[in-house]
């Protein structure tokens, strides 16, 4: 799915304060004696307009001027929310998604693109300075979504990046946390799509509550990969006619590719959901029947039996080697490796899931 789009496509339309595409500009000014007001401008910026589309999700437009000094359009934002009100699932045609929204931008301010511009956008003459690809794999239930980044955090490693930076419900290497920039070419997140949609501000529109998306979304690990400008370059996917059939997939493949699983197995999320990160480990050993009286000292021994008497674990209880009762644990490597899940049948045809509809021939 194309999770997010920032684009500049050719677009002859009128500029400055006359345009469809004015918001007003915001004037920075400093102090002049000799100004009959006392102060002259420093400088000043067009505001972006933002366009409305299904549930009042908007994108943000404004004109400016392409690689050529042509007019052009710059446009930013989530075509999945855009056209269909979530980001559960979508397109990953970003073709036919770019082409779609520049017709429908024009159409919201009563431009009708000229045939020149059209032209070019069929040729896909569209300069890409952000992509998001996002696939999801389905582990059943939130608290398994929770389990398996908690075990990422500990066993993955992504080529060039090392270990992730877990906060909250994700886990990103190369993203922007509270005490990391983000990176310039590209990064990977992995986040609970569950967990995410009870975020006030990532809530679904109230007229999508009711359905079958909400329920869908609690078992999926939703991986995001963030290409932007440096590295969709790098990558040759900076213009729109690069992008093939395949070229989302293949794109979000080769980036898991690099991340690195340690042989493990998911945890008994129904046990360890409560546990405080510290004790997961401890508990692990205790499940795989190991002596913990042996492994830590005395005074570390009954500290976590303690805290783990207070969730009904008694660690003093030696437990027999054997393998993991495979009931509740998922294999990450097979999940992680295996193929996304798809849009659901019951949502194709209908307005939850939208198609592109520009196809060039």
């Amino acid at each position: 799915m194309i999770d997010w789009l920032t684009f500049v496509a050719p677009l002859q339309h009128q500029g400055g304060v006359h345009g469809p595409f004015f918001a007003g500009e915001v004037f920075s000014t400093v102090p002049d004696p000799t100004s009959p007001a006392g102060e002259i401008a420093d400088w000043s910026v067009m505001k972006r307009k933002g366009i409305e589309g299904s549930y009042s999700s908007a994108i943000q437009v404004q004109s400016t001027v392409d690689e050529l000094g042509r007019p052009a359009l710059w446009v930013s934002g989530n075509p999945a929310k855009w056209f269909q009100g979530h980001n559960i699932f979508g397109s990953d045609d970003l073709a036919g998604l770019v082409r779609e929204m520049l017709h429908r931008v024009c159409a919201s301010v009563g431009i009708v693109p000229a045939p020149e511009d059209v032209a070019l956008w069929d040729a896909g003459l569209i300069k890409l300075t952000r992509v998001d690809v996002t696939y999801s794999y389905q582990f059943g239930t939130l608290p398994r979504v929770r389990n398996a980044l908690r075990s990422l955090d500990a066993t993955a490693h992504l080529k060039h990046r090392g270990r992730g930076h877990f906060w909250g419900d994700s886990l990103t290497w190369g993203g922007k946390t509270s005490q990391r920039k983000g990176s310039r070419r590209s990064s990977l997140t992995m986040y609970a799509k569950g967990a995410e949609i009870e975020v006030p501000k990532h809530q679904l529109p109230h007229e999508l509550q009711g359905t079958a998306l909400v329920s869908f979304a609690q078992g999926l690990l939703r991986a995001e990969v963030r290409m932007l400008g440096m590295g969709l370059k790098e990558e040759h996917l900076e213009y729109v006619a690069y992008w093939g059939d395949n070229s989302a997939v293949e794109l979000h493949r080769g980036f898991l590719a690099g991340l690195t699983i340690a042989e493990t197995t998911m945890l008994d999320a129904t046990v360890i959901d409560g546990l405080p990160p510290r004790l997961v480990g401890v508990y692990q050993l205790f499940l795989e029947g190991h002596d913990l009286r042996a492994i830590y000292p005395r005074r570390t021994f009954y500290r976590y039996r303690q805290e783990l008497m207070a969730h009904g674990i008694d660690i003093a209880v030696k437990q027999s080697k054997h393998e993991p009762d495979t009931s509740n644990v998922i294999p990450l490597r097979t999940v992680l490796h295996g193929y996304p899940v798809s849009v659901p049948e019951w949502a194709a045809g209908t307005p939850l899931y939208f198609e592109p509809r520009f196809k060039v021939a």
